[in-house]
């Protein structure tokens, strides 16, 4: 990972991708733990951890994609999770084992810019009960969020995964467009580009969908898109 200077070693006002948790504590709090970040720019390919290694670290995603997979007994890739722009990969933190080590590998889909604050730097900046309290909030609603995501994969159906993404971003981010890139799309639902790019051809001829851009879909018919969804 090559270290990068990131908002004055604070990554508070970030140009760089989306809002994180950060975002959602009060101010003093948010200061101790952007005081201890430290920015880093990986590219696409690189590892952000291996599977194995001492999970010691919180990781916010500020630009990119990241995908959490391991692999089964016959080399196949399993993938566990897709981590966006805004995102927090808070894998065996809060464990009480110190020696816990990362379940899976975090694998950048992309050009990837990464904030990241160690184990025991997060720890001495959470000691109030208030902001235990928040950060407990937060990951119950991380909870909620993994298992969304678990029922899209879990679908059989390579056209009932993309609408379930679908709708599962709709109802995150609001609105009736998606804007995701093919190979994001194909890493999110762990499909081949090729059958990503098939299925939403047929999407958009049943009038389910409508491209309007370079990789941007509006939602014409959710009735039709729930339906499918729920194959």
């Amino acid at each position: 990972m090559r270290p990068i200077p990131l908002c004055e070693g604070k990554c508070l006002n970030c140009p760089r991708g989306h809002d994180s948790f950060l975002e959602e504590l009060e101010a003093p709090e948010r200061e101790a733990i952007s005081k201890k970040l430290r920015g880093y720019c990986l590219k696409k390919g690189e590892l952000l951890f291996q599977e194995g290694a001492p999970a010691d670290s919180l990781w916010i995603i500020r630009q990119g994609g990241v995908k959490l997979s391991t692999y089964d007994s016959e080399g196949r890739e399993r993938i566990i999770a897709i981590f966006s722009e805004g995102e927090t990969i808070w894998i065996s933190m809060f464990l009480d084992k110190k020696d816990t080590s990362y379940p899976y590998s975090a694998v950048c889909l992309n050009d990837v810019i990464v904030c990241r604050i160690l184990r025991q730097d997060f720890e001495s900046s959470v000691q109030d009960t208030h902001t235990a309290l928040k950060i407990v909030g937060l990951l119950s609603k991380k909870l909620h969020d993994a298992n969304e995501r678990i029922l899209i994969l879990s679908a059989n159906d390579p056209t009932a995964k993309i609408a379930r993404l679908f709708l599962y971003r709709i109802n995150h981010n609001g609105g009736t467009s998606i804007t995701m890139k093919l190979d994001d799309i194909a890493a999110h639902v762990s499909l081949r580009p090729e059958t990503v790019s098939r299925k939403l051809g047929e999407l958009c001829d049943w009038g389910v969908l409508r491209k309007v851009g370079q990789s941007t879909f509006t939602v014409l018919d959710f009735g039709a898109l729930e339906e499918i969804a729920h194959r």
